[in-house]
Formats: structure tokens, sequence, C-alpha cells
């Protein structure tokens, strides 16, 4: 009797089984790439954003020379391509705090009963993963007073000011 060909039949039924585990495995083991990667960057530029802007008006003047509404106060009215005054100390803090990460800011608020949008510190072109965040800072005529500001208020109006950063990854 011979028994070869029943080994070489079981040396090829374990070779096929073992091909069988090694791709099942590879196949298994790799990540696919998915469109929900690019969604978790956004939401993570969202989050970082939002801290951003809360950090810097929740912030003492020990942490940060001016905070958020300060510096928004000081505003002088005029649209600008680069911050001037105290918005200089803005586009720093800001800078600090999400390093690497391109951003615009613009200042939205009504004006006799028109929305008006200025952009105040600009970075560059948004790209298409921008996100917006917004914030929200309320001005009053003694702080537009104290930080030396245009906004023109009268002694007892109060003014909303929405904060809109824009921020990209390149």
């Amino acid at each position: 009797m011979n028994d070869r060909a029943q080994l070489h039949t079981l040396e090829g039924l374990l070779a096929a089984i073992l091909m069988t585990l090694t791709v099942l495995m590879i196949t298994q083991s790799t990540t696919i790439v998915s469109p929900q990667n690019e969604l978790a960057i956004d939401v993570q530029l969202e989050q970082m954003g939002a801290d951003t802007l809360t950090v810097l008006d929740r912030a003492s003047n020990t942490s940060i020379r001016y905070n958020l509404t300060q510096c928004v106060a000081s505003w002088d009215m005029t649209e600008a391509t680069y911050p001037a005054n105290n918005l200089i100390i803005l586009d720093s803090s800001i800078g600090n705090l999400i390093p690497g990460i391109l951003y615009n800011v613009d200042l939205a608020y009504v004006d006799n009963g028109d929305l008006e949008v200025s952009k105040v510190i600009i970075k560059g072109q948004p790209k298409e993963n921008a996100v917006v965040v917004r914030h929200f800072v309320t001005l009053t005529n003694q702080t537009v007073q104290s930080m030396n500001g245009s906004w023109g208020l009268a002694d007892d109006e109060i003014k909303v000011v929405e904060v809109r950063m824009t921020t990209w990854t390149v």
C-alpha cells in the first residue's frame, strides 16, 4: 500500500485552510477610510473654536490682557483686513490657543435695523473643510468707553455682537 496520495491530499487541504485563514485575517485587520473621518475633523475643529472663544470671553485680566468682550468693545468700527488696536491682542490670543489652524473672525451686529457683518481678522480664504463657530458678547456704553471704542452707544443702550470665527486646516 502506498500512503503518499493520502499525505499529499492532507497537505493540500491544510495549505488551503492556512491560505484562507491568512486572507481572512488580512482583510479583517485593515482600516477602511470612510467619510466619517472627515466629519470627526470637522467636529474637532468646531469644538476647538467654540472652546477658544469661550476661554477668551471668560478669561480674567491676569491671564490675558483683554477678554473677548473688551477686544470687541475696542474695535474702531472700520473694516480691516488686519486687526487694529486691541484686536491685535485678540488675534494673538486666538493664535496661541489654536496653533496650526487658520481662522477668520467676523463681527455681526444690528445697526439701524440692518444686519451688519464686518471682517475684523482675515487669515486667508476658508477651504472646503471650514467650520464656523459663534459666540455672543454684550456691549454697554461703559465697556466701550473704557476700551476707547467707537460703537457710539447711548448710556442705557446695550449692543449684542455675534463673534463668528471660521476655522479650517490646510
